[in-house]
This record gives structure tokens, C-alpha cells and sequence, in this order.
């Protein structure tokens, strides 16, 4: 079986996240030829590294412009694709879609919808054209995968016809990565972390720190470090200066890294905090959010992506967008709680269970192979 995964913008970074993985697990699971088809955007140093076996077919940037660009691929290789590996529902999916199924026909699609609350209210809202149109575009498609359990219920009662195709097939982790299967509790420090693109408007980064500043102000001898992964903006380095000038106290307890490249040297840091927070005003599914649960982190998280289905049994809470006094609060419960390294043990057991690559491409296996053209 040949499997290929179009997307002409994939950089390094995306292949160790679902534009890579499910590919590079069906072959190394299943022996399966998976390729991933991109523009040649960067150094793709893991291809040589922990994803050895998935390949790279590069896509020719004849006309500059994806959709013809990654039209013209599909020409040239559509006979040879088993199964073709699309994301969202855009005009550039639609085409591709269209194409491959003109000079494929008996190939199969996996579409990766990243389903969002968003996506769901614009099926509302659609005209009738529109719906046509969608409806169009999900006739040509064999598996629809959905990330998030809710989401995944909605959307089959909103499109009832396409009941069948839509599976539930979250984003997962690799745990030849991530070894989380031998964290010790005891080797974790007092942490809270938070990664991201730090001072980003949506990413609401700020919050965090007011909170912890907030809890420095109410004990000044709490032995917590906040540490802050990504890469900042200067406005927000200028935000955290001159918050520790108010409060020199928090000169040494908050910590900017900057960017993290090295996987392993960031899973070392998930592996040594106690709490990660997340404080988004929207995530499409919070990948950041299964990493840091895998290694034992209470979730603190605004009310996006993934979070709430992750916070069930004691793992962590939910806070309101914007509410620097709860997030504060849910702190500090849990850094005074004596029972936080059960409630870690409870995230690494929860996500072992539900979010392992291997288990979810295994189930992706089987619906391909399985499965029939449905009509």
C-alpha cells in the first residue's frame, strides 16, 4: 500500500505532529510506503532521526500557488496512491480531492478535518449552494477523521448522510519519544510550564503571569518556578521584565527559554513540572496539552481543543478565558494538594489509554483496509 500525505506547506516541525506521524506509523507498524508531499520548505533532520522510513516526495513549485502546484502532483501520481491524506475542509482540499478521485478512482481519502467548535458552526450557517457544495466534497471522501469526542458526536447528528465516514481518530503521542511510561514523580521539580508562541494574542500568555504574580503576592516564599517555552515577542519579554521589577522576588522563579528546538530537551522539561497551563483564547485541539499530560502534568486550561476531556478524574481543571482570579485560584489548589502525584498518575495512565499513535493508527489501519467505498 502506498500512502501519501499532500501538504505542500509541511516544515520539519509537522512531521512529528499528525501531518507525519500517522504516516510514519503505518509504516512502521504495518510496512506501509507513506511518503509525505511537500513544497521543500526546511531541513527535514527528522526524517534521518526518530521518523526513519517516512520519505519526502517533493512537490515541483512550478506556478508558485498550492492548489495547481499540488493539483499537477496528484495528476502525475494518482494511480500509484492507495490512500491520500488531505486536512480541513478548504478550497485547496476540495480540488485535490476532485482530481485524485478523476484519476484514481478506486484510491481512497482520509480526510483530517481538525474539526472545531467554528467548523461546525459554519455547517450551520451555510446557504444552500454551500451545502451542496460540502456535500459534494464529502461524497469524494472515505474517512473523515474527527480529533475530539464531542466534536465527533455533533457532527454526525448535524451530517447524519455522512454518518459512516466520520471516525474518531484524535492526535496522539509517540511513546518511543516520549518514554513516558517510566516517569517518577519524585524526580519532577515544582514547575508550572507553559509552551507556546509567547505573547501571541490568542495564546493569552500574559494571564499566566499575573496569576503567578498574583500567588507570589500572597506568599512570597513559595517554592514555584513558572517556566515559560517559546519563542516571545519583545513586547511580552518587556511584560515579564517589568513585572519582576515590580516584584523582584520572581527573579529567579520566572524563566523564559526561548525557543526549544530539540525534542527530547523539551520532553526533559514536561518531564520535571507538576502543572502545565495553558491559558488560549482557542485551539483548533491543543496537541501541547496530550504532550504535557503524557508525563504526568495536572492540566490547568481555558476551555479549548482537547482540555475538557482531558481534566475528567481529578487530572486537572478548567478556568475561565480571561479570569486571571480563577486561574490563581486553581493554582493554588493544586500546589498545596497533597494528592497531586495521584492526579499525575491519572494523566499518564489517561492518555497511555487513549491517545497512543500506535493504538489510533491502528484503528485508521483497519478502516482503510477494512473498509468499502461508500457511496
Amino acid at each position: 500500500m502506498k500512502y501519501c500525505v499532500l501538504f505542500p506547506q509541511a516544515k520539519n516541525v509537522h512531521l512529528i505532529k499528525d501531518v507525519g506521524m500517522i504516516a510514519y506509523k503505518l509504516h512502521k507498524l504495518y510496512s506501509v510506503e507513506s511518503y509525505v508531499a511537500c513544497y521543500n520548505n526546511d531541513r527535514y533532520d527528522y526524517i534521518d532521526g526518530d521518523l526513519k522510513g517516512l520519505k519526502l516526495d517533493f512537490i515541483s513549485k512550478k506556478h508558485n500557488n498550492d492548489i495547481i502546484d499540488g493539483s499537477l502532483y496528484i495528476r502525475k501520481n494518482a494511480k500509484t496512491i492507495d490512500v491520500l491524506q488531505l486536512f480541513h475542509v478548504t478550497m485547496r482540499s476540495v480540488v485535490y480531492a476532485i482530481v485524485y478521485k478523476h484519476y484514481n478512482r478506486n484510491g481512497k481519502i482520509f480526510l483530517k478535518l481538525d474539526c472545531t467548535e467554528n467548523l461546525l458552526n459554519k455547517i450551520k450557517s451555510l446557504s444552500t449552494a454551500g451545502r451542496k457544495f460540502f456535500n459534494y466534497f464529502f461524497k469524494k471522501v472515505d474517512i473523515i477523521g474527527v480529533e475530539q469526542k464531542k466534536l465527533f458526536n455533533e457532527i454526525q447528528q448535524l451530517l447524519p448522510k455522512f454518518k459512516d465516514k466520520f471516525k474518531y481518530i484524535p492526535n496522539g503521542i509517540d511513546y518511543d519519544l516520549f518514554k513516558s511510561k517510566n516517569i517518577k514523580f519524585e524526580y519532577k521539580e515544582n514547575n508550572i510550564l507553559h509552551v507556546g508562541r509567547l505573547g501571541a494574542e490568542e495564546k493569552n500568555s500574559e494571564m499566566l503571569v499575573e496569576a503567578f504574580v498574583k500567588l507570589n503576592e500572597n506568599n512570597n516564599e513559595l517554592p514555584w518556578n513558572l517556566i515559560l517555552v517559546g519563542e516571545s515577542t519583545e513586547k511580552f519579554t518587556e511584560f515579564v521584565e517589568n513585572c519582576i521589577q515590580k516584584h523582584p522576588s520572581l527573579i529567579n522563579k520566572i524563566k523564559l527559554t526561548g525557543p526549544i528546538s530539540d525534542r527530547k530537551e523539551l520532553i526533559d522539561i514536561y518531564g520535571k513540572s507538576k502543572i502545565f497551563c495553558l491559558t488560549s483564547h482557542f485551539e483548533s485541539f491543543g496537541i501541547v496539552l496530550i504532550e504535557a499530560a503524557a508525563l504526568g502534568n495536572i492540566i490547568v486550561s481555558t476551555n479549548v481543543g482537547i482540555a475538557d476531556e482531558l481534566v475528567v478524574g481529578n487530572g486537572g481543571s478548567l478556568i475561565k478565558d480571561s479570569n486571571v482570579e480563577d486561574l490563581a485560584n486553581k493554582l493554588s489548589y493544586y500546589i498545596s494538594n497533597e494528592d497531586i502525584e495521584r492526579f499525575s498518575s491519572n494523566n499518564v495512565n489517561l492518555i497511555q489509554e487513549n491517545y497512543d499513535w500506535d493504538k489510533i493508527v491502528m484503528n485508521l489501519y483497519n478502516e482503510i483496509t477494512n473498509s468499502k467505498e461508500i457511496l
